[in-house]
Formats: C-alpha cells, sequence, structure tokens
C-alpha cells in the first residue's frame, strides 16, 4: 500500500510540472501577442449635460438702428453626445413705419430655428470650463402678419390713388449655417457671439400684395440670402454628468538591426 501511494504521489507530482509548463507558455505566447499589439490607453471624460439660456443682447441695439423695429431673441442648447450640441432659438418681431405722406405699414410674428453645433475644441480640453468654439446648421420657420392701414400714390397722368392692404398672413422658411464662440466668464455664465448666413427656401412674397418689409428671425423679405451676427449672454442650469471613455492606440517604436 505504501508503494501505491507513492507512486500515486510520485505521478501527481510529474503531471502538475507538465501542466504549469504548458501555462507558462501559454503565458509567453499570450505577452508576445501583446506586445506585437499598439498599446492602448484609455482616457475617462467627464461629460457636463447643462442646460444653457440665452438672450441675445444685440437685439437691444435694434431700434436704434431701424426706429420703429424691436426685436427679442432667446436660446436653449445642452451637450448630447461629446462635442454635439443640440439647440432651439426663438423670438419675436415688431414693426411700425409711419410716412402720412406715403404709407403706414405694422407688422409683427415670431419665429423658430432647430438644429445641432459642433464643438472644434478637442475632447477633455474644458473639462473644467465650459469655453466652446463651434460651427452649426439651423432650420428656421416664421409667421408674420403684417398689414398696410393706408397708401397714397401719386400719379400725374393716372391720378392719385388712396388705399389699404387688409392684414395678411406669411410664412418663411430657411436654411442656416452659424459660427461662434461660447466663453465662460462666471461659474454659471458664459458670454458669447456668432455670425450666421442664411437662404431662403421658400417664396413668401408671391402669396402677397405687399413684399414683407423684415422676416422674422430671417432678415429683409426682399431678399433670398442674408447674413447677420449675435452677441448672447447665457446663464448655465447643470442637469446631470455621464462618464465617456475615449480609446486611444500608442504605437510602439522598435529599434535594433534587422
Amino acid at each position: 500500500m505504501k508503494n501505491i501511494f507513492v507512486c500515486f504521489i510520485s505521478l501527481l507530482i510529474i503531471q502538475s510540472g507538465r501542466a504549469q509548463q504548458k501555462t507558462d507558455s501559454a503565458i509567453v505566447a499570450k505577452d508576445t501577442s501583446m506586445a506585437a499589439r499598439p498599446a492602448q490607453h484609455d482616457s475617462v471624460i467627464v461629460l457636463a449635460h447643462d442646460l444653457r439660456l440665452g438672450i441675445d443682447l444685440s437685439r437691444i441695439a435694434m431700434p436704434f438702428l431701424q426706429p420703429g423695429r424691436r426685436d427679442a431673441e432667446v436660446s436653449a442648447d445642452m451637450q448630447i453626445i461629446p462635442n454635439w450640441y443640440g439647440v432651439v432659438e426663438l423670438g419675436y418681431h415688431q414693426m411700425q413705419i409711419n410716412k402720412p405722406d406715403l404709407f403706414q405699414y405694422q407688422s409683427h410674428g415670431y419665429f423658430y430655428r432647430i438644429g445641432v453645433d459642433k464643438n472644434i475644441l478637442p475632447p477633455g480640453q474644458n473639462n473644467h470650463r465650459h469655453d466652446i468654439a463651434y460651427f452649426g446648421f439651423r432650420l428656421g420657420h416664421a409667421v408674420l402678419q403684417q398689414t398696410v392701414s393706408s397708401y397714397h400714390i401719386t400719379d400725374t397722368v393716372w391720378g392719385n390713388v388712396d388705399g389699404s392692404i387688409p392684414r395678411q398672413t406669411i410664412q418663411g422658411l430657411w436654411l442656416e449655417f452659424v459660427a461662434g464662440l461660447k466663453i465662460q466668464i462666471a461659474t454659471y455664465v458664459d458670454l458669447g457671439w456668432s455670425v450666421r448666413g442664411r437662404t431662403l427656401l421658400n417664396h413668401p412674397e408671391q402669396k402677397t400684395n405687399v413684399p414683407p418689409y423684415v422676416i422674422p428671425g430671417f432678415g429683409k423679405g426682399s431678399s433670398r440670402q442674408a447674413f447677420d451676427f449675435n452677441y448672447s449672454l447665457f446663464f448655465r442650469i447643470p442637469i446631470f454628468n455621464s462618464h465617456y471613455t475615449l480609446h486611444h492606440h500608442a504605437s510602439q517604436h522598435h529599434t535594433g538591426n534587422p
């Protein structure tokens, strides 16, 4: 019995040694395979999903640039995925022109734009700040009501004509390209500016007796293209944070004689 037990123990030791040898060979093969691959380094960034509410300060100057015109515009945006922001912009427009010897014109309306902005700053560079440099696109829509309460046309051949045009409802649809900056100036306060180029998609002047003087949110109603500038103040409301993992592959350089 003793001899059988010794033989059994000897077989276990021999088998264990063979198994260990196979394991060591597998580990060496795995290490060699991993060494042939580029090293991978992961970094985790904190993505702030803040609701950013803005008011366009440049609209305040509109009555001084165009007497009788009143505009207001607000916006909201939020980062959806890293460096991509969903944007909504809303506004109101009112215009009144009184030229007693020629005409009296009134209009008012509203508009909205929806779109996306792409932050071109590298991921992770602004973890502790909320600065962005961006470009984006918008689809805009406006509804305008206008009235010509009186007009006077002087003609020495056919005679003078007086009249009025009742209220008409007009709609505008356009595409817009935007580029700009938003810079953090306080903990939850940003300041920003943007430039915009717009192209009208429909023909609102074909559905009215008088072309609209201004299409809300777009610009002059007599033009197919418009350019604009916005200077805005933003307030950020923290909603929640999420974590995104960025994968970086580091290349290895081998030196030595071939």
